[in-house]
């Protein structure tokens, strides 16, 4: 079975920011924020403008032809995503999965939301 520092070893084939490179962005029109927690963690509070694609369904909402196929990555192809989650191990997950099902300039805050509130204190 594969070790949890193996798994996250997938923070080397991403590109991470911080949060304050995040809080740079957060009124860029071109730039998209991505919250993969789950709906209720989402509706507690989020980052500016983010979507919720809940990191269960995360594959179903980008594949092709899936019930769940969300198309703003189609129509926004040129947007700039950055995912987040609550401390930064799904963000990451998460951001590989997009960029291998083909999503373009997509980046991962780290420490996630938790490391964002601390920019609000």
């Amino acid at each position: 079975m594969k070790k949890f520092d193996d798994l996250m070893s997938v923070k080397n084939e991403i590109e991470n920011i911080s949060a304050s490179e995040a809080n740079e962005k957060l009124n860029d029109s071109n730039v998209q924020f991505i919250d993969v927690r789950d709906k209720d963690s989402f509706n507690k509070g989020t980052i500016g403008n983010a979507i919720n694609l809940d990191r269960a369904f995360l594959e179903f909402y980008l594949a092709e032809g899936s019930p769940l196929e969300n198309n703003f990555f189609k129509e926004n192809p040129d947007k700039e995503y950055i995912v987040f989650c609550g401390v930064g191990g799904q963000g990451a997950l998460s951001t590989k999965t997009m960029q291998d099902m083909g999503i373009k300039n997509v980046k991962n805050i780290s420490g996630g939301i938790e490391e964002w509130k601390k920019l609000r204190k």
